[in-house]
């Protein structure tokens, strides 16, 4: 776990239960999305099925790890959606427990991963539970819920939850210093972990591809359009990344809805107090907030509404938000 060091301690935790023999059949890993619980349960996983173990890591060498990096698991099998379906049906469950039936293929024990486990539909929790209840031997269960979705009772009381966070602040700053080019600034760092809710992984995506720059070329866009008073004109430049550059909008109103109550208060988008200051002075507090209801509500039809008329609701909103501005 040297790539992302701040899953270590779970990940040492897990092993060394495992190399006990005091570990839990069925394991839940419970985080946000974009701190790496899946790269935490696949090396889990490879350490657990590799054949020559040392010091708690995987050989890396063996056959088992050969053909883990590979993708072909065997003895470890991923349940997913299946295509063109939203759920995992119990179709999905019964095929993998009839496969599990049989022993190992290559090692001695046999696992199931679940990366999305909010997807199970009743009737597949039902089905999944029953075995839970007398579970198969030689058999370990990892579920993954990211972005902490409610999961029912009866399957969370079968597990033993691990909850994974976000690393400090000052630690995901060391880590992307090693990770990122040296030409970005402390600020710069601060401000890609404040946009990406302080997950060291996202942030460093967004500033080792041209992401970064397209916020910074989106923030000066906004800001010449108010200067000349047409903010409809926003529109081709929304077109790319539509969902990013929404969440950078919300980000900026919630700055400026932050900077009516104190003016002192750390704002996420630090190098953009210009921008921040003319949205506050040509809009009132009760307008801001209309605002970013706005851009929330735009954001949800585009990212959950399959086909969803995209140009319509970005012109709406857009249209909306200069009605507000006191130009």
């Amino acid at each position: 776990m040297k790539k992302y060091p701040w899953l270590y301690k779970i990940y040492k935790k897990i092993i060394n239960q495992y190399f006990n023999k005091t570990n839990h059949h069925t394991i839940l890993i419970q985080s946000q999305i974009n701190i790496g619980s899946s790269k935490l349960i696949l090396e889990i996983c490879k350490t657990i099925l590799c054949q020559m173990p040392n010091n708690l890591n995987s050989c890396n060498i063996c056959h088992n790890c050969e053909l883990i990096n590979k993708k072909n698991y065997v003895d470890l099998y991923i349940i997913k959606v299946e295509k063109k379906k939203k759920f995992i049906g119990i179709n999905s469950i019964l095929n993998c427990l009839n496969k599990i039936n049989n022993t190992p293929q290559l090692g001695s024990v046999t696992i199931i991963w679940i990366p999305k486990v909010h997807l199970l539909t009743e009737s597949s929790i039902n089905s999944f539970l029953k075995v839970l209840e007398e579970p198969p031997v030689n058999t370990l269960f990892f579920l993954e819920n990211r972005n902490n979705f409610l999961l029912k009772d009866t399957l969370k009381s079968r597990c033993i939850t691990y909850n994974i966070y976000a690393p400090e602040k000052k630690n995901s700053i060391l880590w992307l210093k090693k990770n990122v080019s040296k030409k970005y600034t402390l600020e710069d760092l601060l401000i890609a972990l404040n946009i990406s809710e302080n997950s060291p992984i996202l942030a460093k995506k967004i500033l080792k591809n041209k992401i970064w720059n397209t916020r910074k070329k989106l923030f000066d866009k906004i800001y010449e359009l108010i200067k000349v008073k047409n903010i409809l004109l926003l529109y081709k430049d929304l077109k790319k990344y539509v969902l990013k550059k929404i969440y950078w909008i919300c980000s900026l109103i919630l700055d400026a809805i932050k900077y009516f109550y104190n003016k002192n208060i750390k704002l996420i988008n630090t190098d953009q107090n210009k921008l921040i200051k003319i949205i506050n002075k040509k809009n009132s507090k009760k307008n801001l907030f209309k605002i970013i209801k706005i851009w929330m509500k735009c954001f949800f039809y585009i990212k959950n509404i399959p086909k969803v008329n995209i140009n319509f609701i970005l012109l709406e909103s857009l249209i909306q938000w200069e009605q507000f501005f006191n130009f």
